[in-house]
């Protein structure tokens, strides 16, 4: 193994305050609840996130590694439970067996000692499979994810179980942003690589067998890191921002994934029945994290999503802009039309999940009112946007909180007729829980915080995941 040594904690604010990982496994019942918890939210509320078990090694970068944490939130009748648990790969298992980290950071993996990781080791040596960044349900089964690599399998008390992969339909995974289409059932994914076939995407059939095997997309030359991708309901589309792999680079003791701009950005416009290959559309390099969803008007595709001029992590030291957007792609005349939303730097879009890849209206993102006491990466601002009328309403909190999901009510139609719900820490007490808006009063304050006796750590992406 390299010799590389443990990250400095002073320097990297990722790995401390708020970010700073829980190692104490917790169940309880009973929640303390300040303010008014629905009663008719029925169903739990599941987030992931990097919560490193031992301190990394060499790099650590936020929030493209760590170990898994999955944070789970049962509401019914009123009431409220709790309980966290460790995604536990193969990975951390031989870092437990070792008492430490053994693995390398993304920006500076290690070939660790293959005696070292035990009989079945996971995938993507010398880079660690971590199962820290989404959580989703498909066709009976619980899988946290990653990017593209196999998913693993917990349980609805969210202990793991192990690697799944669908009976081998996706035996080298899938990325952490499958998408479900709520009109068919079916889970749209797709899947990058640092060798050919660069990019492949298949489809999973609501009973969770392969309708669609994984197909490769025709057209990309070299590995991409993609981390998002939206579905209409005749299309897939994948945009190739130019963060891009060096696998020479890393051996020579370079930089593993770099940012281009020269290449530009490309959408892949790809029809869902596999009937013709993909349709490439060229514009000026950008980088998006999260797309909001996408919809088909006429022969168009009309997408919407915080976009940034590159991502920060890959060009340290020099100034990110970012902002709210829509591309129209036409795919018959072959143009990318970009059309501001709101000058705001946002994260975390999320719409109504009803609507996925029909017309919506309302996208909640977070963002920054800039206190010196929120970090980069946290946001206190919770915002909305209607893009029918183009009205954008926010409310500054005293508290940080992660990616705001929408919970329908129960036989509600009408795409405010629900909640917010997302895990978030107060500024001034310090303590973390579930907090609950009325979304059809918003921007009111939230109508209940769930409390929860340690503190969540800032993360990634959850979902709400109702009773049956």
């Amino acid at each position: 193994m390299a010799d590389l040594q443990i990250v400095d904690y002073a320097k990297n604010h990722f790995l401390t305050g708020r970010f700073a990982a829980v190692q104490t496994e917790i169940a309880t019942d009973d929640l303390e609840i300040v303010g008014d918890l629905p009663r008719d939210l029925a169903g739990v509320y599941v987030r992931n996130g990097p919560n490193p078990r031992f301190p990394p090694l060499g790099s650590y970068t936020f929030p493209m590694e760590g170990d898994g944490m999955l944070h789970a939130t049962w509401l019914e009748d009123g009431k409220a439970r709790y309980t966290n648990r460790y995604v536990r790969t193969k990975g951390m298992e031989a870092e437990e067996r070792a008492g430490k980290a053994i693995f390398g950071g993304l920006m500076t993996p290690a070939f660790v000692d293959a005696n070292l990781l035990g009989p079945d080791p996971d995938p993507g040596w010398p880079i660690r499979l971590d199962a820290f960044i989404n959580v989703v349900h498909h066709a009976g089964h619980w899988l946290a994810l990653e990017e593209g690599t196999p998913a693993y399998e917990v349980t609805p008390a969210m202990e793991t179980v192990g690697r799944f992969d669908f009976g081998g339909g996706l035996a080298k995974g899938l990325t952490a942003h499958p998408k479900l289409d709520p009109r068919t059932g079916e889970l749209v994914v797709f899947r990058y690589d640092v060798e050919a076939p660069f990019l492949t995407w298949a489809i999973v059939g609501a009973d969770g067998t392969m309708t669609r095997p994984e197909t490769t997309v025709e057209g990309v030359d070299r590995g991409y890191m993609v981390h998002d991708f939206v579905i209409t309901e005749r299309f897939l589309v994948i945009m190739l921002g130019p963060a891009v792999f060096d696998i020479a680079a890393m051996m020579s003791g370079g930089q593993v994934l770099a940012w281009q701009p020269d290449l530009g950005t490309r959408f892949a416009v790809i029809p869902r029945d596999a009937s013709a290959g993909p349709t490439w559309l060229d514009t000026d390099a950008r980088w998006v994290w999260h797309f909001a969803n996408a919809y088909e008007d006429g022969d168009r595709i009309v997408m919407d999503f915080p976009g940034w001029s590159a991502p920060s992590f890959l060009v340290p030291g020099q100034p990110v802009e970012g902002a709210y957007a829509r591309v129209t792609l036409d795919p018959v005349a072959g143009t990318v039309s970009p059309e501001p939303i709101h000058h705001r730097a946002t994260e975390f879009p999320r719409i109504d999940d009803r609507l996925t890849g029909t017309k919506h209206r309302y996208v909640t993102v977070g963002s920054t009112s800039g206190r010196p006491d929120v970090l980069p990466a946290e946001h206190d601002v919770l915002c909305r946007v209607d893009l029918d009328t183009g009205e954008w309403v926010e409310q500054v909190h005293d508290l940080v909180f992660g990616e705001v999901v929408f919970a329908p009510r129960t036989g509600g139609t009408d795409p405010l007729d629900g909640y917010y719900l997302a895990y978030g820490t107060g500024l001034d007490d310090g303590r973390s829980g579930l907090v609950v808006w009325d979304a059809g009063s918003f921007p009111s304050p939230p109508r209940a915080r769930v409390l929860v006796p340690q503190r969540v750590p800032n993360g990634l992406h959850g979902n709400w995941f109702p009773h049956a």
